[in-house]
């Protein structure tokens, strides 16, 4: 089959949540030198949300290249050009997460501030990345006005609400961490950095049947690579606050 067939069927597999099929797919089509930057985006992506941010990045480069010399062309129809645009933010926002993995903290927060710079609208996700980087940095006075940022474009945007947790928590500010983090699982229920940290202020407070209930809830989310806390960090936790 030509590569065109494959880079569509590779991107509808992954949208039916069909990964293996789709990343076979998506092999196949960026060996016949795929242009389609969606499905070298998402063959990346995986990759990355996998563990394997190195290999990510080099196909994130790649459709990065392709995609900037699609969008110089004049010829697009506006729904080709406005996805083409899309992908124009979300490609460097994965490569801020490779970085990120890569524990490149500041080329990851320059990527993201370039993107600020070039557009003047960035989607809460975009923000609360780069807010979480900037924590991660202990600039938390940036870090928190970032994340605010992301709030007022969506109040319901649990990332940036647990963004604001781990800020407080990181200064020690355990009342108001908490306030943030309860408001992150009040819309996402399964925020897996949230339920840990909650399980961690529990255990602090010396509420211990808390704090596992917590740790339990978190460990039946769907933990991934971009998370802050692995599956094994919280089975660790778990194991040993049940023994206490």
């Amino acid at each position: 089959m030509k590569a065109s067939i494959y880079a569509f069927l590779g991107n509808l597999y992954l949208i039916k949540f069909q990964k293996d099929k789709a990343m076979k797919c998506f092999k196949k089509a960026i060996e016949r030198n795929t242009k389609n930057v969606l499905a070298i985006y998402n063959y990346g992506l995986v990759l990355l949300q996998d563990g394997f941010a190195k290999e990510a990045l080099e196909y994130f480069f790649l459709a990065n290249r392709i995609n900037k010399s699609k969008i110089k062309k004049k010829s697009f129809r506006p729904d080709y050009l406005n996805r083409n645009i899309l992908l124009d933010k979300n490609i460097p926002l994965a490569m801020s997460s490779c970085y990120w993995r890569l524990n490149e903290i500041d080329k990851a927060i320059d990527i993201l501030e370039g993107l600020r710079r070039k557009y003047n609208y960035l989607s809460p996700n975009t923000l609360t990345t780069l807010g979480y980087f900037y924590l991660l940095n202990k600039n938390y006075e940036k870090a928190t006005q970032i994340s605010q940022m992301a709030i007022d474009d969506t109040e319901n945007f649990s990332a940036a609400w647990d963004n604001l947790g781990q800020i407080y928590f990181e200064q020690k500010d355990m009342q108001k961490a908490k306030v943030k983090f309860l408001k992150s699982i009040e819309y996402n229920p399964n925020s897996v950095d949230s339920l840990y940290h909650l399980g961690l202020i529990e255990e602090i407070d010396g509420n211990k049947d808390k704090a596992i209930e917590y740790f339990e809830k978190a460990l039946t989310c769907n933990i991934t690579f971009l998370n802050t806390v692995s599956k094994e960090e919280l089975e660790k936790k778990l194991k040993e606050i049940k023994n206490l």
